[in-house]
């Protein structure tokens, strides 16, 4: 068996070598080596504390973005690969100080499988600069106008400042930040999510890709507010100094002011009206003039739709200097109001305030209240009721009495409040 086992070993060595080179051969010429390309497989970079800790940022430089990564191997594997299998990575920690990093290829699949694996970059360059942080306080800006008798009031926020952190060089660009909100046509109350844009000190918006923000949206409540145009009103309090009198003219500037709110609340709105307090023609003697701000006396939830009207009135009262004219009114023109139905009364001819068959009046007023007046104008009357009340009696006597005239005559004017008349009081 032994003697079968080694005759012609030689050859039996040489068969299986060459038994193996075919073999080599075949697979070799079954599954080539073969090289393949990606191109713009993107960096990734990792462990970027390594700069925030610092408080820098930093940037990868234009060109170095994006490698092209050339990978060998044979061929069964090489084409199970692909693109999404390839990782670029850029290691901050092994920052060099020209601020380069050398890059780290590596594949997930078949790691152990492919020949070589490498970028066109050995190394990524980057900026660093200064990482900056700063606060802004966000702008509203509406677009478009609401319908028309309506009203941009008031907006409201749920935040009004946002924190921007980034790149020096970019954040000092940052001049305000602002949102907007869409108002065209609108005729209620507005509520939306709004984006915060950047802009510069040109106004143009600023590239944002590189900055980070606490808030990238904000809530707004704009609120819309229905306007209407009405009066000012004001009716003076107190008495000028006498021998003077209001004559009734008051002047007001502005007389009109548009209101601005919600609708239902203005719907009952007629006027504007200023308070006899806050115009007091106490003791003047010549026209007084005051200033009163009206903003106190809107409705609640009401304002002036300008918002440039501080709120101020001009308030001009006329006062004049009195006159007076006499009148004379006959005897029996006078009533007699009250007298017991079986008494009968005249006035005398010696009466007091008298001459001859008629009492002279003395009527204190302003020139155009005087103006056409006539004895006409006034109803005189004897009181007997009034008179008895004071006397605490029940009935007239027959006799002569000196009783006080009472005068009816055109509201504003006025009289000497002591004349009085001679009444003679008989039995009928």
């Amino acid at each position: 068996m032994k003697q079968k086992l080694t005759h012609n070993l030689n050859l039996k060595v040489l068969a299986v070598l060459f038994s193996v080179m075919i073999w080599i051969i075949v697979v070799n010429i079954d599954d080539p080596v073969k090289s393949v390309q990606f191109n713009d497989v993107p960096v990734q970079v990792i462990n970027e504390s390594a700069l925030t800790d610092e408080n820098l940022c930093y940037e990868i430089k234009e060109g170095f973005e994006r490698v092209d990564v050339t990978m060998s191997g044979r061929r069964s594997v090489i084409e199970d690969i692909s693109k999404d299998n390839v990782t670029v990575v850029a290691d901050l920690n092994e920052r060099t100080e020209n601020d380069t990093v050398k890059l780290k290829v590596s594949t997930n699949k078949y790691s152990g499988d492919i020949d070589s694996i490498k970028a066109d970059n050995e190394f990524v360059e980057l900026n660093i600069e200064e990482l900056k942080k700063i606060q802004k306080v966000i702008q509203i800006e509406t677009v478009g106008n609401p319908a028309e008798g309506y009203i941009e009031g008031d907006t409201d926020i749920n935040l009004n400042r946002v924190r921007i952190e980034g790149p020096a060089s970019i954040v000092d660009m940052v001049a305000y930040a602002k949102v907007q909100i869409d108002v065209e046509g609108a005729t209620n109350n507005i509520s939306a999510s709004a984006p915060i844009v950047l802009y510069d000190t040109l106004g143009d918006r600023i590239d944002m890709s590189r900055l980070s923000m606490n808030i990238d949206t904000i809530s707004v409540n704009q609120n819309i507010l229905f306007t209407k145009t009405v009066p000012i009103t004001c009716i003076p309090s107190g008495k000028p100094v006498d021998g003077y009198k209001a004559n009734g003219k008051v002047e007001l500037s502005p007389s009109m002011i548009t209101i601005a709110g919600p609708r239902p609340v203005l719907d009952n709105i007629t006027q504007i009206a200023i308070p006899s307090s806050a115009v007091n023609i106490n003791d003047e003697d010549s026209t007084y003039k005051t200033i009163v701000n009206i903003n106190g006396y809107l409705p609640s939830g009401v304002t002036a739709s300008d918002r440039n009207f501080g709120g101020n009135v001009s308030v001009s009262v006329q006062i004049e200097k009195e006159i007076s004219k006499k009148y004379s009114v006959y005897l029996n023109k006078i009533s007699m109001e009250g007298l017991d139905s079986n008494m009968t009364a005249e006035v005398t001819d010696n009466t007091l305030s008298a001459s001859g068959n008629k009492v002279e009046i003395e009527v204190f007023g302003l020139p155009d209240e005087l103006d056409g007046l006539s004895s006409s104008d006034f109803d005189l009357s004897v009181d007997f009721d009034k008179y008895k009340e004071e006397k605490k009696i029940t009935a007239m006597k027959a006799g002569t009495y000196d009783l006080p005239l009472q005068i009816d005559m055109p509201s504003g004017l006025r009289t000497e409040s002591n004349l009085r008349v001679r009444v003679k009081v008989s039995e009928k």
